[in-house]
């Protein structure tokens, strides 16, 4: 399956065995909720795979906290709400994970049959819940960091990105392998989550970071550039 974006709004990435998907504003319309918003995902995702899927969403409040999904039989196409965390795994196959973004990032991660979906802002970042995810992936499916790959997806860049020394100094704690992410009052989000993803252990040849910034594109919704009324892409992840 190659990589493709086409007019639908939704560019789609294969990456070990999954399928990444990152709708931008053409793909996820201004006004819609959470729920309209994973139905969506799950619509994109079935018509990537020629079959009706489910797809997962939390409510998100900038926490580390994971949900890993299992079950005995597949869901019910169409779209379920999980609860609250940040960050979603799954090994099932036909259930698409999705998180919901205006400026933080989106990071698919997938290796070893199972996939993940994290919502990254600066706070969940700070928390490392990307050390959570990738030792949840080792310790209940046995996916060790090496056997990884993931995609960052676009958030808000460095250009408007400024923040205080609380920001950068939550960050640092953190090994994030020498990336380049601090400058002169500005962080780089996406450099410091593929920083922090080296740092655990995944091959830097196989972290992506995808390019853009949503405050300098109107191809995005934004908080930064529309402030409390913007709207939201998803951005979702399927075992293929």
């Amino acid at each position: 399956m190659a990589e493709t974006a086409g007019g639908s709004g939704v560019l789609a990435v294969p990456t070990d065995g999954a399928l990444a998907l990152f709708a931008d504003r053409d793909g996820a319309a201004a006004g819609l909720d959470e729920r309209a918003l994973a139905e969506a995902a799950a619509a994109a995702a079935g018509r990537a795979l020629g079959r009706p899927v489910a797809s997962l969403y939390a409510r998100q409040e900038h926490t580390r906290l994971t949900y890993t999904f299992s079950a005995a039989a597949e869901l019910e196409p169409g779209a379920h709400l999980v609860g609250t965390c940040d960050a979603l795994i799954t090994a099932e196959p036909a259930t698409a994970l999705v998180v919901r973004t205006a400026d933080c990032l989106p990071v698919a991660i997938a290796g070893g049959g199972a996939v993940a979906m994290v919502h990254a802002g600066w706070r969940g970042l700070a928390a490392d819940i990307l050390g959570a995810v990738v030792g949840r992936l080792r310790a209940e499916f046995g996916v060790g960091p090496g056997a990884l790959a993931a995609i960052v997806g676009v958030g808000v860049g460095p250009c408007h990105y400024r923040v205080g020394p609380e920001v950068t100094g939550a960050l640092a704690r953190l090994d994030a392998s020498g990336a380049g992410w601090r400058g002169d009052g500005v962080v780089d989000l996406a450099a410091f989550a593929a920083g922090r993803l080296t740092g655990l252990g995944l091959d830097p040849a196989r972290v992506r970071v995808l390019p853009g910034c949503t405050a300098c594109s109107p191809a995005y919704h934004s908080v930064r550039r529309d402030g409390p009324a913007a709207g939201r892409q998803w951005s979702a992840i399927i075992l293929t």
